[in-house]
């Protein structure tokens, strides 16, 4: 998984690199304000490749572990995702995208998630693997200022999931159940509504 990950981070990397030009500048940062409320930090960076196109790429953390019952809930993803600016606003006056977008995007991340059962009676269990994603996004940003901006977004694809399956806590929390076990989806992957700042005004 370790080597998998690293790979996706070289494939982001290149794309970067190969879309950069002298126009192109790094635009704005941004955070899933949602998120942030409920604990998970998460940042992302966009910035334009091209008439109408932009780079957007996001990673986020979810660190949560509650010693009670030994429950856990940990999630690292990271996603990059082109975006097409369908009818752009505001671009010739401050330089920054705005309006309704649409484009591919790909994600990818680990996880540990083991949440107790609310019957007593029935086992708990924790699984521990990671999973990719696909699809197409589609969003809009909304103007607030020349430096702050809104934008919600959703994804919808196809989801991949591998993992390993264990009990939740008891002496047995360490030993696996069920190994390599495996997960598709199809719908939503991804959901945000982020508050975007406009670091080269």
């Amino acid at each position: 998984m370790k080597r998998f990950l690293l790979h996706i981070s070289i494939a982001a990397l290149l794309v970067m690199f190969f879309c950069y030009s002298q126009e192109a500048r790094s635009q704005a940062i941004k955070t899933n304000a949602p998120f942030i409320l409920t604990g998970s930090p998460n940042i992302g960076v966009e910035w334009s490749v091209g008439r109408q196109l932009t780079v957007n790429a996001d990673v986020m953390w979810m660190p949560y572990m509650f010693k009670k019952n030994e429950e856990v809930f940990r999630v690292l993803v990271g996603s990059v995702d082109f975006r097409y600016y369908v009818n752009p606003k505001y671009y010739y006056t401050n330089d920054l995208w705005d309006g309704f977008y649409i484009g591919p995007y790909a994600m990818a991340g680990n996880f540990n998630i083991g949440l107790k059962e609310k019957d007593d009676e029935k086992t708990s269990y924790r699984r521990k693997g990671w999973g990719i994603s696909a699809g197409i996004s589609v969003g809009y940003k909304f103007y607030l200022s020349s430096r702050f901006r809104i934008d919600t977004n959703i994804g919808i694809g196809y989801a991949h999931l591998q993992y390993d399956k264990y009990e939740l806590g008891g002496q047995y929390a360490d030993f696996k159940l069920e190994s390599k076990k495996t997960k598709s989806y199809v719908g939503p992957t991804k959901i945000g509504a982020s508050l975007v700042y406009n670091i080269f005004r």
